[in-house]
Order: structure tokens, then C-alpha cells, then sequence
């Protein structure tokens, strides 16, 4: 499924998780690597882009990569471009390659785990016109593991059902198991619970519980699911410590080639324990923030 990976490599922690989750991606089909470092300049407008100092820049950066791949025992194509938004440049390179998805990685700052200086994952998600995968801190220095295990985060909304297309696909791949999780929004707290029916509750899980299984039936791969009560970011992380790949759709209602930050995805993208990959709304419809993601995508 995953022919072509992009990946995000930036000298740092982040892109070493980066390379150790797209390298295990790639075990999943034979996929190839194209690792990308992008030099945090412009050609045209900025005096690090005079020809003496931007191929010094790009040999040097060069050499580094060379090192990184060295170190992690993996074999990939380079790609060393100036680009001052290192997510602009994996969507050029992701579009030149025409690949089949974007790794990227994540570092700490603080009590939150944030994508790369500046949120360069989150950007990775915007107008991507592929499946973004973002590799949780320190992937690279934990125990190597092939994916035996893939969670779907669903809530039967057309994104939600393109994602466990997606992961039945990537499961019937690898011979990994399938578990879909369900999360119906819990109470509100204070809320005048006058408004709702004595049984709301119990209905809202029947309903979901009803629209899960009828999902589950029409895969071609035998898959197992649940539903729970609660915050959807909160039971996704919870849900993330039990399996090796968590695959989640992303809305994309606003600006054309747009994934909603803020959402259910982008909150648990810095904070699952396993490696994200977001199926962007725009991956799937190919008309990123225009068209209603009706027909679900097709398994490559």
C-alpha cells in the first residue's frame, strides 16, 4: 500500500522517530524512502541563498542525512531543498514522488508533546493530498516492532469511515489484527439535564453500537470494536497504549486543502503513545474542503 514514503528529517530527535517509523512502514510492503531535509532558507530572497553559501548548506546537510540513515540501517533516496517551511517542502516532495504518505516526527516542549519547532506536523496536515503518519517521542530509541496491531478511531462520519477502509486495507497487508473504538461524547458537565431524555445515553450507545457493527461487517478483514463513554481525545490515547498503529480521519470544513487543527486528530496527534496516521479529508476525496467525502477510498 505504502509504494512511496516521504519523510521528514531534520537532524534532531523528532526526524531520527521520523525515520524509524517510516523504515517500519516501509517493512509493511516493500516500500521505498525518499528523506527529505529541508534548509530553512529561500533561494531568492535571503542572502544564505547566494550560490557559495547554499551548496556549502546543501553538502553539509547532505552529509547529515547520510549520518542519519547510516545510523538507523536504512536505505533511502535524499531529497536536500530550501524551503523556509519544512512542510511545504515534504508537499512538494510528496507531490514530485507522488507518494503514498508523509512521516513526520514529534519533540517535547514542555508538558505537551509538539510536532517539530513550530508545529510542523500540524502544517504537514494541511493540504496534504496524502495519509500523514507522526511518530510519538523517543520511537527511535524503543524496541523495535513491526505492526501486529491497528486501532481506528470511528464515529461512523464519512472521514471516519475512509479511515477504517484505510486500516482494514493496511491490516489485510501485514496480517495485523483490527480493533475500531467508538466514542460517544459523555455528559456535559453543569449542563440542565432537563433538555435529555432519561435515556439519551443508553440510546446515543445502541445507536453507535449499531453503526459500529454494521461498519465492522462490511470489511474484508476480520476486525473487533467497541464503544465507550467519554472525551474522544482522552479514550483515543487511553485506546493508543493497547495497539501499534492508531488510524484516525480528519474533517476538513474551512479553507480549500485544509484539515481542521484543533480537532479530535490534531489533539491526538501530540499526544497518542503509538505512531498517528491521519487520513486527511483531502486524501480520500481528492478535492481537499470541497466536496462531501461520500465514497470512501480504495484500497492501493
Amino acid at each position: 500500500m505504502f509504494k512511496t514514503i516521504v519523510v521528514g528529517i531534520d537532524g534532531r530527535e523528532g526526524g531520527r522517530d521520523a525515520l524509524a517509523l517510516a523504515a517500519r512502514l516501509a517493512l509493511l510492503a516493500g516500500g521505498d524512502l525518499v528523506a527529505v531535509r529541508a534548509l530553512p532558507f529561500d533561494y531568492y530572497v535571503s542572502r544564505a541563498g547566494s550560490p557559495p553559501y547554499a551548496s556549502l548548506a546543501e553538502q553539509d546537510a547532505k552529509r547529515e542525512l547520510e549520518d542519519d540513515l547510516a545510523r538507523a540501517g536504512v536505505t533511502a533516496r535524499m531529497r536536500v531543498l530550501a524551503d523556509t517551511s519544512p512542510a511545504r517542502a515534504l508537499h512538494r516532495v510528496a507531490e514530485q514522488e507522488h507518494a503514498d504518505v508523509i512521516v513526520v516526527g514529534s519533540t517535547h516542549h514542555g508538558a505537551v508533546g509538539r510536532v517539530f519547532v513550530g508545529d510542523d506536523a500540524a502544517a504537514a496536515l494541511h493540504g496534504s493530498s496524502c495519509p500523514v503518519a507522526v511518530a510519538p517521542h523517543g520511537l527511535a530509541a524503543a524496541e523495535w516492532k513491526t505492526v501486529q496491531r491497528i486501532g481506528v478511531g470511528f464515529d461512523a462520519a464519512p472521514e471516519a469511515q475512509q479511515a477504517l477502509v484505510l486500516a482494514a486495507a493496511l491490516a489485510a497487508e501485514c496480517g495485523a489484527s483490527l480493533t475500531v473504538l467508538d466514542v460517544v461524547a459523555s455528559p456535559i458537565p453543569y449542563a440542565d439535564f432537563t433538555a435529555y431524555d432519561s435515556d439519551w445515553l443508553e440510546r446515543s450507545k445502541a445507536v453507535a453500537k449499531d453503526q459500529l457493527d454494521a461498519a465492522i461487517a462490511d470489511l474484508p478483514v476480520e476486525a473487533s470494536g467497541g464503544v465507550v463513554v467519554g472525551l474522544a481525545v482522552e479514550e483515543l490515547v487511553e485506546f493508543s497504549n493497547t495497539v501499534d498503529l492508531l488510524v484516525v480521519g480528519s474533517r476538513a470544513w474551512g479553507p480549500v486543502r485544509r484539515t481542521v487543527i484543533g480537532s479530535t486528530a490534531a489533539k491526538l496527534m501530540r499526544t497518542s503513545h503509538c505512531p498517528t496516521l491521519v487520513l486527511p479529508r483531502g486524501a480520500a476525496t481528492g478535492q481537499p474542503g470541497e466536496k462531501d467525502p461520500a465514497v470512501a477510498p480504495t484500497a492501493a
